[in-house]
């Protein structure tokens, strides 16, 4: 993968989560328990009440299929959201 496509990862996901702001994202190819390939997507955010609209992400994999769309259909996305104080206790645990 490549800088440009995590920036169009970025803003196609930030557009969906409004008005929640993206704070970081990172992605990576892995495979999941079954052997099958994956992207593993990591989004901290910022939100009021550190709160994610579930009608917004429950949606979120079948959007990017539509608009990326071959590399979501080899590679289902995988997302973990946090917000930045829990990336914060995460990366200091």
């Amino acid at each position: 993968m490549h800088e440009n496509f995590d920036e169009t990862l970025k803003e196609i996901i930030q557009k969906r989560l409004e008005p929640a702001k993206i704070v970081n994202l990172s992605c990576k190819e892995d495979l999941d328990a079954d052997g099958d390939p994956i992207f593993r997507i990591r989004v901290v955010f910022k939100a009021e009440d550190n709160l994610l609209d579930s009608n917004k992400t429950f949606g979120l994999a079948r959007h990017l299929r539509e608009t990326m769309g071959k590399i979501f259909v080899e590679r289902h996305p995988i997302f973990y959201f946090s917000t930045k104080e829990e990336d914060k206790s995460i990366a200091t645990s």
